[in-house]
């Protein structure tokens, strides 16, 4: 998957903001608050370990390409498996490959009551994922709605 012109765009403001020297690098150890500026926010250890997955001569300083290369790893890293039909899903009700763009609200509605004729209350699991109030549902949003637990159990149900 390739990242979109905003990705690239938030990456290199980030970058930018770190890269003291204007050399086009930035010190290792400004990697961690780098993915917190691009919402990627990674525990101490595991960004010890990236930047030895990318600082390859152990100089303490890595390029902007080696950062959106990682930027695009970790963004990407949770699409995997089970995930795969969410972003397909994503995509075919109109957000971008990239998990870019959004699934109208309105439309998702439609689909869930009249296509697939389920009875659960869409219009409120949407109401909790959106929380931009946007009234599109943008790619975290989407996952989050999809993994919403919408089966309640009631004890009168059951014999």
């Amino acid at each position: 998957m390739t990242l979109s012109e905003e990705d690239i765009e938030q990456c290199q403001r980030a970058f930018n903001d770190l890269d003291d020297r204007g050399e086009g690098e930035i010190m290792a150890d400004d990697l961690e608050i780098a993915l917190e500026m691009v919402g990627l926010k990674q525990k101490p250890h595991k960004v010890h370990k990236l930047i030895s997955e990318i600082d390859d001569g152990n100089y303490g300083r890595i390029k902007f390409k080696e950062f959106l290369g990682l930027f695009a790893r970790l963004k990407y890293a949770g699409l995997q498996d089970d995930d795969q039909d969410m972003f397909d899903a994503f995509v075919a009700m109109g957000g971008n490959e990239d998990t870019t763009g959004n699934v109208d609200a309105e439309k998702l509605i439609r689909l869930i009551k009249n296509e697939f004729e389920l009875t659960i209350d869409i219009e409120g699991l949407i109401e909790e994922v959106d929380t931009d109030g946007s009234g599109v549902i943008e790619f975290g949003e989407f996952k989050e709605l999809l993994k919403t637990n919408y089966l309640q159990e009631d004890e009168n149900d059951y014999p």
